[in-house]
């Protein structure tokens, strides 16, 4: 396959997972709100900052190895989303801590 092609399949499947783990973050955490006895709400707030450096740090790191090797397919990408898309869920859940914090 084409260089760009490699790329743009790599970068839509991505996209997908990365909302998918967006949405079932969402999903979660939106039931986990109503619970009292949710532990995660109680913890300090630099355990939502350690999570979200963690978090930017694995969704940057993924993306600079998606251009880094651009010309790889899809297959031998898929980790890299995955990467990118557990960056996301983390990232949302913590925000959702945050602002109920």
């Amino acid at each position: 396959m084409h260089k760009s092609i490699n790329l743009r399949l790599t970068l839509v499947s991505t996209v997908l997972l990365s909302l998918a783990g967006v949405i079932v973050a969402f999903m979660i955490q939106s039931q986990a709100s109503y619970s009292v006895n949710s532990c995660s709400y109680l913890d300090p707030l630099i355990v939502d900052i350690w999570a979200m450096v963690f978090a930017v740090f694995l969704i940057l790191e993924g993306y600079l190895d998606i251009f880094r090797y651009c010309d790889y397919p899809l297959k031998k990408q898929i980790t890299k989303s995955i990467r990118i898309g557990i960056g996301f869920a983390i990232s949302t859940i913590h925000i959702m801590q945050f602002l109920h914090k």
